[in-house]
């Protein structure tokens, strides 16, 4: 329950840098997720207590996740893209 909390609270605080970006166009939302990951990535790192193997495997698991919410299960969707 209180990591949906944190998620939650992370999703209103992205929106409302989205509020106030409005200037970076059709860039923000890739910009957004940038600067969230690079910088969770520096959280997780500068301190002890999460390991490498723990943020790559996690890492990989998001490009899944990505993946599927991008393109869903549409096996047409790479046909003008490489990855």
């Amino acid at each position: 329950m209180r990591n949906d909390e944190l998620e939650a609270r992370i999703s209103d605080l992205a929106q409302q840098v989205a509020t106030e970006f409005t200037d970076l166009g059709d860039d923000l939302r890739w910009a957004i997720a940038r600067a969230l990951i690079h910088r969770g990535i520096h959280f997780a790192a500068e301190h002890p207590g999460v390991e490498y193997c723990t943020v790559a495997t996690y890492l990989g698991d998001m490009v899944g996740h990505a993946h599927k919410l991008m393109h869903g299960e549409n096996p047409k969707a790479h046909r003008e893209y490489t990855h």
